[in-house]
């Protein structure tokens, strides 16, 4: 059973806590929230292997290699470039060079068929991918006076959207 001094402090503390609650209140508000996506295109090479060249032979070896890119959804290819050229008819051409002492180059050729419009529908999984098909040839010329080595060399290939 409670005493009287126990029954008055709960009722005290009761009536505290009913007079603090009818005066509670609050406020709220919309936060913002933002991110912008870049129209960004990705662009893999691979290799363009014209494997060992017989300086015996009079051919022009050839070989490929395939260009891939993604872009972004929505995001238009304006033109593909090999070594800034955009004319994949006329091509373009570059040099492979073998590690010093040697001095000695190999130059080389690209062509392509340019590619059709492109518009990209994203870069992840299930984003298409648009292939290019270059083609490299060595003239014998090019090769019949050089000193036998590795030679190597980067183009740089690029779209423009």
């Amino acid at each position: 059973m409670l005493n009287k001094s126990s029954l008055r402090a709960i009722a005290a503390a009761a009536l505290a806590f009913f007079a603090a609650s009818a005066f509670a209140a609050s406020d709220g508000a919309n936060l913002t929230v933002t991110a912008t996506v870049g129209a960004k295109c990705k662009v893999t090479a691979g290799t363009m292997a014209f494997g060992s060249l017989d300086p015996t032979l009079t051919t022009d070896p050839t070989a490929t290699a395939t260009v891939t890119y993604k872009c972004t959804k929505g995001t238009a290819v304006t033109s593909f470039a090999v070594n800034s050229i955009t004319a994949g008819a006329t091509g373009t051409t570059g040099t492979m060079s073998a590690a010093a002492p040697n001095t000695d180059t190999v130059a080389y050729e690209i062509k392509w068929t340019n590619p059709t419009a492109f518009t990209g529908d994203g870069l992840g999984a299930s984003g298409t991918a648009k292939s290019v098909t270059l083609n490299g040839k060595i003239l014998n010329a090019n090769y019949v006076d050089v000193t036998p080595d590795t030679y190597t060399g980067t183009i740089g290939v690029a779209v423009n959207y």
